[in-house]
């Protein structure tokens, strides 16, 4: 086996499966987490999602497996690349290109989002692949909820939603709400703007203030157009719907995201947001 990736939690391996006469990946829970049952839950529910959720733009999970304290699952081999490692070498993408991720990744969690409930809560450019196809895949589904429809109304808050600083939606910040499809939404939108800028909403901020930043109504990134001027008003304009900071003024649902995309390749600028729907992107020429 060969090492090819590692995070906090645990480490990636390329393998040959003889069972399925494929190559595969083998994720390890690393072995000093395994007797955390919150770590252990959330490897398992990682797993459970990758293998009920049965779509080709998410890395799709095989099986679960456990060899004593040792704790892996088998899933798809994606050879190609993640986007994080293509900033590191062109330093951004241009704007079709950031359409098409946005599109695919949309279709991909509205298959998530309405069939089984789940939010992936960590979307950024590491957790985003291309294949040598060209197949947009989304990967590591560590940090994704499963959202619970109460039938009394009831909201099913977790006990912490985790996510990274500098994608992560304010209600994942705040942790008082259930995260749904719109905390994806915000994330994807951060991740575009990095991808397409080659810098993160907030540059130099330190992991807390970042936090805040996301948050915080008099806190807004610069107009994506101060770094790429070529981007078009609607692109702008579409990351400016989907970064407003309250969820109930955000772009709601996926299929409006995938619409807007198709309407921006047509060359379509949108209406100003209503004044309320405070966004983390400040657009126009006062770029702060």
């Amino acid at each position: 086996m060969n090492k090819i990736g590692e995070g906090g939690m645990s480490c990636v391996w390329k393998a040959m499966d003889l069972a399925r006469n494929a190559v595969v990946a083998v994720k390890i829970l690393k072995p000093d987490l395994t007797c955390n049952v919150e770590d252990l839950e959330q490897f398992k529910a990682e797993e459970k999602a990758m293998e009920t959720i049965d779509h080709v733009g998410i890395v799709k999970s095989y099986e679960l497996r456990h060899t004593g304290p040792l704790w892996y699952f088998i899933m798809e081999y994606v050879d190609g690349y993640n986007f994080g490692a293509l900033l590191a070498r062109k330093q951004h993408l241009q704007e079709i290109d950031c359409l098409l991720i946005c599109e695919s990744v949309a279709t991909a969690l509205d298959y998530a989002w309405n069939e089984h409930g789940v939010v992936h809560c960590d979307i950024k450019p590491d957790n985003i692949m291309i294949n040598t196809d060209g197949v947009v895949k989304l990967t590591d589904l560590g940090l994704c909820h499963t959202f619970k429809f109460l039938q009394d109304g009831a909201q099913d808050v977790p006990d912490h939603v985790l996510g990274t600083p500098a994608y992560i939606s304010p209600e994942q910040v705040y942790g008082d709400v259930e995260p749904d499809c719109r905390a994806d939404i915000y994330s994807l939108a951060a991740t575009l703007y990095h991808l397409a800028t080659g810098r993160v909403l907030f540059p130099n901020f330190t992991t807390e203030e970042m936090m805040r930043a996301q948050c915080s109504d008099n806190c807004q990134a610069r107009d994506p157009r101060y770094y790429r001027p070529a981007l078009t008003e609607g692109f702008c304009q579409m990351l400016e719907a989907m970064l407003v900071k309250n969820r109930d003024y955000r772009i709601a649902s996926w299929a409006d995201v995938f619409a807007m995309c198709r309407e921006i390749e047509k060359g379509v600028a949108f209406k100003p947001r209503p004044d309320a729907a405070v966004s983390t992107l400040r657009l126009g020429p006062d770029r702060v």
